[in-house]
């Protein structure tokens, strides 16, 4: 006789106080909320306001199985599970998988990419320095040669771009006082 076995994934757990994942009503230390509309002080028995979730805020109720933040909660317990890790190792891993609104990769390489500053205004060889601001001095070099891997939302930039970059808006600010 042959069986097939798989392992169990079981849902989440939701608290039926605060409708909040990861815990139980016995231990809730929220406040008591519907689970119809999101709303403080009452519970979802004889709701009759519009639905919405108290966990990603979207027009459905809080024990939907179509929510984003239940999803994103079972593939956390899934991973958990299948990779015999900890609940906030998984966690770390699966948020680390998913984007986050207004978080995409481009954002985040915008701000932590910094191109070496090239001045192009002629009044700039007046401005001299005795001796380098602590902020410079401590200042970690360049990134000269940063490989971003190919993306179809990323649109690739030409070297040429990167190396000359264009300062004909910005204005020369001399003696600056921090």
């Amino acid at each position: 006789m042959s069986l097939s076995v798989r392992t169990y994934i079981p849902n989440p757990l939701r608290c039926f106080k605060c409708q909040r994942f990861g815990h139980s009503k016995t231990s809730c230390r929220g406040t008591l909320t519907c689970a119809r509309c999101a709303e403080v002080g009452h519970e979802s028995t004889d709701c009759t306001s519009t639905e919405k979730c108290v966990n990603c805020k979207e027009e459905h109720t809080s024990f939907s199985r179509n929510c984003i933040a239940w999803k994103r909660e079972k593939e956390i317990i899934s991973t958990k599970i299948k990779k015999q890790i900890s609940y906030p190792e998984a966690r770390k891993l699966v948020n680390s998988q998913t984007s986050t609104p207004g978080n995409s990769y481009v954002s985040v390489a915008k701000k932590s990419f910094s191109v070496p500053s090239v001045q192009k205004n002629p009044d700039a060889s007046a401005v001299t320095s005795s001796k380098p601001s602590d902020s410079t001095a401590k200042a970690s070099p360049p990134i000269t040669n940063l490989s971003i891997p190919s993306s179809p939302s990323v649109a690739p930039v030409s070297e040429e771009a990167l190396a000359s970059p264009d300062f004909t808006d910005f204005k020369l600010v001399r003696n600056k006082k921090i």
